[in-house]
């Protein structure tokens, strides 16, 4: 490390002495902070009516991704993942809540110690000098078609589950399928022992129900722009079948494309590939201890491949690299491209950090410490986000953006901490998005760092400046985004004590426009909307009519959910089919399973290889 960045890790190292706790400018919190604990138990049964009628016509699974955070510090998005179903029918709603047991995830709740054991790095992943790499895959479900589901997650390979049972049943590709994300000279030495690699992909792979088919990224080599000359971007292609197809994504130059931070979001037309970089960064220090922030640059950059240069003789791919003038994390595109015209649908997050938490004795911008209980959570946004629509046009030898088609829509009563969308078959684009309705977190002054305030205090195209920032709560809404004549045309405000998130639309039976259904949001109160209720709470909607606030609300007291992420709805389930795709997982675990300590043998034969093998 050189001194100067030496000296800048010392400086951004918290000291945290035992005083007592500084004053905070602040009323007292309404957030409720059991999002913080979910159960590590499977828990089943019907949900109780809290308040309303379920709608008759209302059908169909829901599926919802979680994170449950395990220690102090840990970034609640990505904590242990657990999945929860909803069936719905009959004027009922059971739910299936149960751990999403990866193998990385089954070794770490059986070895609690030693040097197999995975320790929490920098807060955000887990890693085990023998092992490798935490996989929670708790970012979303992904429906694949013909009753096959997959689970996603941007810090490792995708695995199908069933969806009756909510087993994993294979990963997507064996490991040497995908590309180690490690920088070369610590690639080097990786054990090769080593179970889980580190594997960098997106939260959001892209699957064609037409074309049975899927696209999808493995990406780094680099931290930030530390290694670049070792940094790739590779596009895989799978038919769902066989093995993996990749190609390397190069300029016209003929240099290697590459991402500076993350890629939660891909976008895919009938023409065209977009390889969008998102705002949520890895601190390359981080892992040394510091709370160091590097702020998101106000920028989406993009990668666009056309479909027709993807030749399987070819190991490379052309792609021309454009920069877009916000920065987002969620966005989607319009599947109908016609004469080379993309247009692009997504969050402003403006000046706010997705991949920053809160750290435990923390000092808190309008006061007081961070206590250790919220360690972990997602800090508050340092300013009002928005909803945007852009538009490119590709031609033969470019791309550009057709700048005068953008458009921003800001709302400081509604926008603060953007959070998803939900729209009409989800994670398959439609020809043109019509409606898109987003979930806003909202705002919390008690869980603004002092480090974060700082960092983005001169973040361009501020509405709020530090000093102007709100100290009163500003709670979390849904919004429904009307595309065509991009405004916002209903909402809902809730309660202060609710934190909402994963909004998830679900179509009406018989219907097929895109506002014709419902909206489901998971909730999570401070003060429960009855006695039947623990505070974890789920809340439906009539999606042409949020404004009238919710349809219904249940909840059940052995359901104990945490930070929920991506939700997905489907009209119907069934089991995975026999005798289709399967990994050849298990020889890969037998191979491995000689080097390896005799705990680790043993849960390879007795955890592992019966599922997997």
């Amino acid at each position: 490390m050189k001194r100067r960045d030496f000296l800048k890790v010392a400086a951004a190292t918290p000291l945290l002495p035992s005083t007592a706790l500084a004053h905070s400018e602040l009323v007292e919190s309404s957030f409720p902070r059991s999002i913080m604990h979910g159960s590590l138990q499977a828990s089943s049964g019907t949900l109780d009516l809290l308040e309303g009628n379920i709608p008759q016509d209302m059908y169909g699974h829901v599926f919802i991704a979680e994170g449950i955070p395990l220690e102090t510090n840990h970034l609640s998005p990505n904590g242990r993942g657990a999945v929860t179903r909803l069936d719905i029918g009959s004027g009922k709603i059971d739910f299936t809540r149960k751990m999403i047991d990866t193998p990385s995830a089954i070794l770490q709740s059986h070895i609690t110690h030693g040097l197999d054991k995975f320790n929490l790095m920098g807060g955000t992943i887990y890693q085990s000098l023998t092992l490798g790499y935490m996989n929670y895959c708790n970012t979303a479900p992904n429906y694949m078609g013909n009753n096959r589901f997959a689970f996603s997650y941007e810090g490792g390979t995708p695995f199908e589950f069933d969806a009756t049972t909510l087993d994993l049943v294979t990963p997507i590709g064996m490991p040497d399928e995908w590309k180690s994300s490690l920088p070369p000279f610590i690639d080097a030495l990786t054990p090769k022992k080593h179970l889980f690699p580190q594997v960098r992909t997106t939260g959001h792979p892209f699957f064609d129900l037409e074309r049975q088919e899927c696209f999808t990224i493995n990406y780094g080599g680099n931290v930030g722009t530390m290694g670049r000359k070792d940094a790739f971007l590779h596009l895989i292609y799978w038919d769902l079948n066989g093995q993996l197809q990749r190609w390397n994504i190069v300029d016209r130059l003929g240099n290697n494309a590459w991402l500076e931070t993350t890629s939660h979001s891909l976008g895919v037309t009938r023409n065209h590939i977009l390889i969008f970089q998102t705002a949520a960064r890895v601190e390359a220090t981080r892992i040394l201890g510091t709370t160091i922030v590097t702020p998101q640059q106000h920028k989406t950059p993009v990668w666009i491949i056309r479909k027709r240069d993807l030749l399987s003789a070819q190991p490379h791919v052309i792609a021309d690299y454009i920069e877009l003038d916000f920065d987002t994390s969620d966005i989607m595109c319009d599947f109908d491209d016609s004469h080379g015209e993309i247009t692009l649908y997504g969050q402003y997050l403006g000046a706010m950090d997705k991949s920053e938490q809160l750290f435990n004795w923390e000092r808190l911008y309008f006061g007081g410490r961070v206590e250790r209980e919220l360690s972990g959570y997602p800090v508050a946004p340092v300013d009002v986000g928005g909803l945007v629509r852009a538009r490119i046009w590709v031609s033969d030898s470019h791309a550009e953006e057709i700048k005068q088609d953008f458009h921003v829509i800001r709302d400081e009563r509604l926008l603060w901490d953007m959070n998803d969308p939900a729209y009409r078959g989800h994670f398959q684009f439609p020809e043109k998005f019509e409606h898109i309705y987003w979930s806003a977190i909202g705002y919390r002054p008690e869980h603004l760092p002092r480090r974060v305030a700082r960092a983005y205090e001169d973040y361009p195209g501020r509405l709020y400046d530090n000093e102007s920032l709100p100290k009163q709560p500003i709670p979390s809404s849904i919004v429904h985004m009307d595309c065509q004549q991009m405004r916002i045309t209903d909402s809902y405000t809730f309660p202060e004590d609710c934190v909402v998130r994963t909004p998830q639309f679900m179509a009406r039976q018989g219907s097929t426009a895109q506002d014709d259904g419902y909206l489901f949001t998971a909730v999570v109160r401070k003060h429960p909307s009855s006695t039947d209720s623990n505070g974890k709470e789920y809340w439906f909607f009539d999606a042409k009519d949020l404004a009238s606030g919710p349809l219904c609300k249940l909840a059940h007291q052995q359901l104990q959910f945490a930070t929920t992420n991506h939700a997905l709805w489907v009209g119907s389930i069934g089991p995975r089919p026999s005798g289709i795709y399967k990994a050849n997982y298990g020889d890969f675990l037998r191979q491995k399973q000689p080097l390896h300590s005799r705990k680790v043998r043993d849960l390879i034969d007795s955890h592992l290889l019966p599922q997997f093998g």
